[in-house]
């Protein structure tokens, strides 16, 4: 003869499945009645129906009756007598349940079992407290747990409890909501490498303004993120998650350190630009870490810009004049700082190449030419300045290049370094049969050629070398004699 928990089970299952939209029909009417549903998570035959199905291998109504009962406030009684059914000790109640460490671990392994404790509020709080080496009956949910410094630095530093965590929607939106939660698991590389290593976890932080300020925020968080190519891809392409870093000096810094890192984020335009467009105060404090200052010491670029000791370790850390000459405000600050100038007077290259008195100083300044050459949206905004181009006409650096031969298959090299390109001329007479080119320059790729005529040329543009060559119609081998480039070294 069948026990009653078998009869129970032939019963509900009749009940669900025979007809698999009026079975789902019928658990939602009983969840709608107090009585009802109270008696129906009482009876281990009819809960398991619902929740004892293969994970891999549900039907066509399993999952939708699984999520009616996952959804309702009755969850942790249904969980609590499924369980009881299978554990006969821990029946009695919750606590008697999640206490034995051994119980806890024999459930995380089995996927019915680890989906059903997870399922409640109460139970997925006492199952991961006690995974995590805490006793379960100091807390009352998962709520309290993510609540907890205590809890969620054992959680957090627990492979197997993180284990629990991700792999449950319950014990994972308690996470993402909880600032403490939040803080210890970015802190934790054992609870990252959980996070990053499941989908959904991911995807729970990457979207939540919570959870990806607090991986912002913190250094070993951003490593690992940045370690796994398809986890920072995922921050990448996130809104969220790329505000987030924005905002953030420490994450600023870990993308700048990280040449994968960097490429990763201009290969997305949205992600540059959001990353590119960080504040003065992001900015400052990230560059004072990138050249290895300290970043409570400086308030913002204008900080930075006006400090001696600040610019001086900058100037020695291309890391960190990279990631200056990437953002257009702190280029424009870093420069006019440079040239003696006050930062605080000049928001952005436009207003640093619009002002007479800025570009002079610029002009003026080796160190300020070569960070607004380093940087193309310095170089764009000054190219585009008849009064920036102007000053740096003017400029008291630029130097004049003795000239030389040179021909297509024997390029001569003026200068190896950037420059700011003022003039050329090409041969020292008229002849429309030979050519002139300069190439390499930094804002696009075509080069500049004419024919001779040994006038001046102007060129006013940056470029990241100085390369002169002739050509002779019909002959590129032809040498051609160029008498005369302008340039101002960056």
């Amino acid at each position: 003869m069948l026990k009653k928990i078998q009869q129970d089970f032939s019963y509900y299952s009749h009940e669900f499945k025979d007809n698999y939209r009026k079975g789902v029909h019928r658990l939602r009417t009983i969840l709608a009645s107090r009585a009802q549903a109270q008696a129906f998570v009482s009876n281990a035959g009819g809960v398991a129906v619902v929740l004892g199905y293969e994970p891999e291998t549900p039907d066509k109504n399993a999952q939708e009756l699984y999520a009616l009962l996952a959804a309702s406030p009755y969850i942790d009684d249904a969980v609590q007598t499924f369980l009881g059914s299978i554990y006969e000790a821990g029946a009695e109640s919750q606590d008697a349940m999640y206490s034995d460490s051994a119980r806890c671990l024999e459930i995380l392994h089995d996927p019915v079992m680890s989906r059903a404790a997870g399922a409640g509020t109460v139970s997925a709080g006492k199952w991961i407290a006690t995974l995590a080496g805490q006793s379960c009956n100091l807390y009352r949910d998962m709520n309290a747990v993510a609540a907890s410094d205590i809890a969620m630095t054992a959680v957090a530093a627990s492979e197997t409890a993180m284990a629990a965590v991700v792999s449950n929607a319950t014990a994972l939106n308690a996470l993402v909501t909880s600032q403490v939660a939040l803080n210890a698991v970015a802190a934790s590389e054992t609870a990252m490498a959980a996070v990053i290593g499941n989908v959904t976890a991911l995807n729970a932080v990457v979207t939540s303004q919570l959870a990806m300020n607090a991986v912002a925020a913190s250094e070993t968080a951003m490593t690992a993120v940045i370690a796994n190519t398809a986890a920072f891809n995922t921050v990448v392409t996130s809104h969220v998650a790329m505000n987030a870093v924005a905002s953030s000096y420490v994450a600023v810094a870990a993308v700048y350190e990280s040449a994968v890192a960097v490429e990763a984020v201009k290969a997305n335009e949205t992600a540059w630009a959001t990353l590119t467009g960080a504040s003065s105060a992001v900015m400052g404090k990230a560059a004072a870490k990138l050249a290895g200052l300290n970043p409570a010491d400086y308030a913002d670029m204008d900080a930075i810009a006006a400090s001696s000791t600040a610019m001086a370790a900058i100037e020695k850390s291309q890391v960190a004049k990279d990631a200056i000459a990437a953002s257009d405000m702190a280029t424009a600050k870093f420069a006019v700082g440079a040239a003696g100038l006050n930062p605080a007077d000049y928001a952005n290259m436009a207003a640093v190449a619009s002002s007479q008195t800025a570009m002079a100083a610029i002009a003026s300044s080796s160190t300020a030419m070569a960070a607004v050459a380093s940087s193309k949206t310095a170089a764009t905004a000054i190219e585009a300045s008849s009064t920036a181009v102007s000053a740096l006409i003017s400029s008291p650096l630029k130097v004049t290049d003795s000239g030389g031969y040179g021909h297509t298959n024997n390029k001569r090299n003026v200068r190896s370094g950037r420059a700011f390109i003022i003039s050329v001329k090409f041969g020292t007479s008229s002849n429309t049969s030979y050519y002139g080119n300069i190439s390499t320059f930094l804002l696009g790729s075509s080069s500049y050629r004419a024919t001779c005529n040994a006038s001046a040329r102007a060129i006013n543009r940056f470029a990241t070398s100085i390369v002169c060559y002739g050509e002779y119609t019909g002959s590129l081998n032809d040498n051609v004699n160029y008498s005369q480039v302008v340039y101002i070294p960056c």
